[in-house]
């Protein structure tokens, strides 16, 4: 499936703490200067070396979320369910499916979250690049001790640690030949965000980790040949009958009359439609409310 293209979303959000916010950086830091716990950083050819939020840490975080969701359906008929955390359980679609050499077998016999975010047979659906920061990102030094629970004396500490507390990362999330419940699933993520369900980052139990997410601008592009303005297509509306069965694909999440996007472009053999934070608010809740009924 992956040597085709048939749909394409590209999704630029950004996102800011609504309190301390902390990444870890790995290793120690040859910068005396810097905490003992300090916000990972990187080098950009425009900004110098800045903080930023991993993709690869987004992603996580997200799958996390998704995860629990899916494992609280626990439908084994369907792709509402998720397998075991580690790859090495036997019930874990890395291991069960360690062996399948056809592609199709695999997809079809994946978990949810494994359709969506892969694992170490499947690539996944979904990518989500470095978020850097927009514009200045304000920093202080937070001090935390750890507590002995037998003398309620403290066993370490203080240390230090860097967190965000003002200013915007900006990043993409990236899905392509998707099925629309694997936008759901995405969008529910978001919204979890934005509700405060979803922290991200170190500190999760010391209220670190609550961020707000807005999207700025989403891109879906689609093989123009059977394109609607209105109609939002998932994989299955792509490919023959045949391939639905062998892949396993839902034929139940459509999505019609949908907002007009913003404007098209023309991409030869594609047609991009372009939606602002407005129309885009219209679309998610759209398919939330499909996710809660299939």
């Amino acid at each position: 499936m992956h040597k085709t293209r048939y749909n394409a979303l590209s999704v630029a959000f950004q996102i800011s703490p609504r309190g301390p916010l902390l990444i870890k950086a790995g290793g120690i830091s040859a910068n005396p200067t810097l905490p003992d716990m300090q916000f990972v950083r990187t080098y950009h050819p425009e900004k110098g070396e800045t903080v930023y939020i991993p993709g690869s840490s987004l992603k996580g975080v997200v799958r996390g979320f998704v995860e629990k969701a899916l494992r609280t359906l626990d439908d084994h008929t369907s792709w509402q369910w998720a397998c075991p955390t580690f790859p090495d359980e036997d019930e874990s679609c890395a291991k069960k499916l360690g062996k399948e050499e056809n592609s199709a077998t695999i997809y079809k016999n994946s978990c949810g979250a494994c359709r969506l975010f892969g694992h170490t047979r499947l690539k996944g659906r979904v990518a989500f690049t470095d978020l850097l920061p927009v514009d200045e990102v304000k920093t202080e030094i937070r001090y935390g001790v750890a507590i002995s629970r037998l003398s309620h004396a403290v066993a370490h500490g203080p240390f230090e640690m860097e967190v965000a507390v003002a200013g915007t990362f900006e990043g993409y999330l990236i899905l392509e030949n998707f099925e629309l419940w694997q936008l759901g699933l995405l969008v529910l993520a978001f919204q979890g965000m934005n509700s405060g369900l979803l922290q991200i980052g170190f500190g999760k139990n010391r209220g670190f980790g609550e961020v707000a997410v807005q999207v700025q601008e989403a891109r879906l592009d689609e093989v123009t040949s059977g394109m609607e303005i209105g109609l939002w297509r998932g994989l299955a509306d792509f490919v023959s009958d045949e391939e639905k069965t062998r892949y396993g694909l839902s034929t139940t999440f459509t999505l019609n009359g949908m907002p007009d996007p913003l404007r098209t472009e023309p991409l030869g053999l594609y047609t991009r439609r372009i939606y602002d934070p407005k129309r885009w608010d219209e679309v998610a809740q759209r398919v939330t409310d499909k996710l809660g009924t299939t």
